[in-house]
């Protein structure tokens, strides 16, 4: 029995040394005794400036994070993200208590140490849901477990479920997006110079947002066709999510104080 991973894990923005990984494909045989506690903290590597979001995530990101868009420097690709700091290691939203202050979390954070994957069993290719098993969050014998005693999928697993099937979806729509706002030159630079209470100057390559003069002076026909794709609204959600940084730099200025 093997396995083939759909896609690397897309959670954060930066590349960083991680321990030996354990990907299983979860089955009730060999895990039955196996649960879960979603939890937060620099541990699991969520002490980071950024994280990426997928199209699908938009309207609801855009109501607590800044989104952006962030360029590959080897690949030239863009990938959405949502802003939690203004440095590579500082995670805003994340608080002393290890608890994640927003009401939204993203999807990247919510999937923990789970991926969809493709299954080889004989001549057989099927979905399984892969857990890297030397993640500390999954231990023997805890609750909430992964499966029920019937062996069927426990709420927890289902919920797990539900969060990578959103992701996956939500990755087709990406290059589709990245390709339309390109088309109509629609992306512009963000740099930031934010003056801190404490008298400090931060000086920020955010990465890249939506031009709103660009995009209030398309012609009838870009409006249409970025309409009918869905796109002119995720469009709209960057542009509006922009609000938020001064969110950010409130947070920012009320650690400092």
């Amino acid at each position: 029995m093997s396995g083939i991973f759909l896609g690397h894990i897309l959670g954060q923005t930066r590349k960083t040394e991680d321990k030996m990984k354990n990907f299983q494909p979860l089955s009730f045989e060999q895990h039955k005794a196996l649960g879960y506690t979603e939890k937060y903290g620099s541990e699991y590597g969520h002490q980071v400036g950024a994280v990426v979001i997928f199209p699908n995530e938009f309207a609801k990101a855009q109501r607590e994070y800044p989104i952006l868009f962030r360029k590959d420097s080897e690949s030239g690709r863009f990938l959405p993200v949502v802003l939690l700091g203004f440095e590579e290691h500082e995670n805003l939203f994340l608080n002393e208590n290890s608890t994640w202050s927003t009401g939204y979390i993203p999807l990247a954070v919510r999937q923990g140490p789970f991926l969809i994957g493709v299954q080889q069993q004989e001549a057989e290719q099927r979905l399984a849901i892969y857990a890297d098993l030397n993640d500390p969050r999954i231990q023997q014998n805890t609750t909430p477990t992964l499966f029920n005693a019937d062996g069927n999928a426990s709420t927890t697993l289902n919920e797990i479920r539900d969060i990578l099937s959103v992701r996956h979806k939500g990755s087709e729509l990406l290059e589709p997006m990245i390709e339309a706002f390109l088309k109509y030159d629609l992306l512009e630079r963000v740099r930031l110079e934010i003056d801190l209470s404490h008298g400090a100057t931060i000086k920020f390559d955010a990465g890249y947002t939506v031009h709103i003069e660009k995009l209030i002076a398309l012609e009838n026909d870009a409006v249409v066709e970025l309409h009918r794709s869905g796109f002119l609204s995720l469009a709209y959600n960057v542009i509006d999510s922009m609000n938020n940084i001064q969110t950010l730099i409130d947070i920012k200025n009320a650690r400092m104080k």
